[in-house]
């Protein structure tokens, strides 16, 4: 048989079986002419008796001498299309899958179904089956991955040991600042109001923070609860803050005032004589009287701010970027510092809280005046007193702008109200008399220092 011929039929068999729509007759005709070129072959190679090299063949002998090979069709039987269709239909209906199936061209089904992104073709029920449970394997393995392990929320006080304390520890945070997150929690926990995350709501949060009159523990509170929810988002806890929608609590800051020569002469007094606080608590405010500094300043003060040689105070600045700054260490603040025993590094071993507090032994709350007016009073002093330029006072207290210093921390009229107001004096005389009663109150702590 040629080989050309041979390679051709092939080929149109081969395309006639995947063509739904070929029919019998197509077949039988091809297999016809594989039986004709089988008997020239038989011919041509002397062999009028050869057996069948072909299956399912009858042989007719013609006149000719030659035999008629006519192959009978095949018996595989060819379903069509709306057929494979069907069953296709009846299997995605056992498989509980929706889905939609239709005819395609060049003899493809198109298979399509809202679970998959890109539709399954295929020529028979079985290649679409076979497609369609391996789709319906890798979108089970991604969702398996996709699936996160369920979170436990904890409580409040729990994530806030667990991980926002450890978190902002890490940032660097001082100490001083830990001390204040531990009474806000301690006092949220008092109240009964710790709670798992999830559970906090916006109407409750601000229920709680309005059920105390004081503004600026709401405020404090308010912030510190803000910050602990944020953190809660980011750790996966909560989807949104519940503080986000609360107004902003509003503070309105009171202005400090100057102690009195009077005021100060008084304190020191009673400072010196109560025998509650140690050498070292009564140490911690005379250093802040006499350096101006802020409460949470000198509580971070250790040794190795305290240059002796070079006579030098470094001052750890808490309010803003420039309020890091240098001090003279005057005779007096070396005297002071060297009266005391440092431990671990550290002058004063008191908290904010703690700071406030005893100075509350001192001078009740019904007498005016709080801690912080100890650094007012520093600042009027070096302006109106000792007549320092206000740019240098303005860098010894760490201000960010001189205006603050001459607006907030300058009070002529509150240091001796008398002799302020006396119009038969002159700036000169007035000067002189408040140096005097300066000196008094520099006597009075030369003595406690000995």
């Amino acid at each position: 048989m040629d080989y050309i011929i041979e390679q051709r039929l092939i080929n149109i068999e081969n395309l006639a079986r995947h063509q739904q729509d070929v029919s019998q007759e197509i077949l039988r005709c091809v297999q016809r002419i594989y039986g004709y070129c089988a008997g020239m072959e038989a011919v041509a190679s002397d062999y009028p008796h050869s057996q069948d090299v072909y299956k399912n063949t009858s042989t007719t002998y013609l006149g000719n001498g030659f035999k008629e090979i006519v192959s009978e069709p095949t018996t595989t039987y060819v379903k069509s299309v709306e057929e494979i269709i069907e069953e296709v239909k009846q299997m995605i209906i056992e498989l509980k899958i929706k889905g939609s199936v239709r005819e395609h061209r060049g003899g493809l089904l198109k298979f399509t179904s809202t679970m998959f992104d890109k539709p399954i073709y295929g020529r028979s029920k079985e290649e679409i089956e076979k497609k369609l449970k391996e789709r319906l394997k890798q979108l089970k393995n991604k969702s398996q991955k996709g699936n996160k392990p369920k979170i436990v929320v904890p409580l409040l006080s729990e994530f806030y040991r667990k991980e926002y304390l450890p978190y902002k520890v890490s940032d660097g945070i001082a100490e001083n600042t830990i001390d204040g997150y531990e009474n806000n929690i301690r006092f949220i926990v008092k109240q009964k109001f710790d709670k798992p995350l999830n559970w906090y709501n916006s109407k409750e949060i601000e229920k709680f923070l309005y059920s105390f009159p004081q503004t600026r523990k709401r405020q404090i509170l308010q912030g510190f609860l803000n910050n602990m929810f944020n953190r809660a988002i980011t750790a996966d806890y909560i989807k949104s803050n519940p503080c986000g929608t609360i107004e902003k609590v509003k503070h309105k800051q009171e202005q400090g005032t100057s102690f009195s020569f009077l005021d100060q002469k008084e304190f020191l007094q009673i400072l010196f004589q109560t025998s509650e606080l140690s050498h070292e608590d009564k140490c911690y405010f005379i250093f802040v009287f006499l350096t101006g500094t802020r409460r949470e300043e000198a509580l971070l003060l250790t040794v190795n701010d305290v240059d002796f040689e070079n006579k030098v105070l470094h001052i750890p600045g808490t309010k803003t970027g420039g309020s890091d700054r240098d001090f003279p260490l005057t005779p007096l603040v070396e005297k002071l510092l060297l009266s005391m025993k440092a431990k671990k590094g550290k002058y004063f071993k008191i908290t904010d809280a703690q700071a406030d507090t005893r100075f509350r032994k001192v001078w009740k709350k019904e007498k005016g005046h709080k801690l912080h007016d100890l650094r007012h009073s520093f600042g009027t002093i070096q302006i109106c007193v000792n007549k320092i330029d206000v740019k240098t006072v303005s860098l010894l207290m760490g201000h960010s702008t001189v205006d603050t210093t001459l607006n907030r921390y300058t009070h002529p009229e509150q240091l001796d109200k008398g002799t302020f107001l006396n119009g038969g004096l002159s700036d000169d005389e007035k000067l002189i008399i408040y140096r005097q009663k300066y000196d008094e109150i520099m006597t009075l702590i030369k003595g406690f220092i000995g």
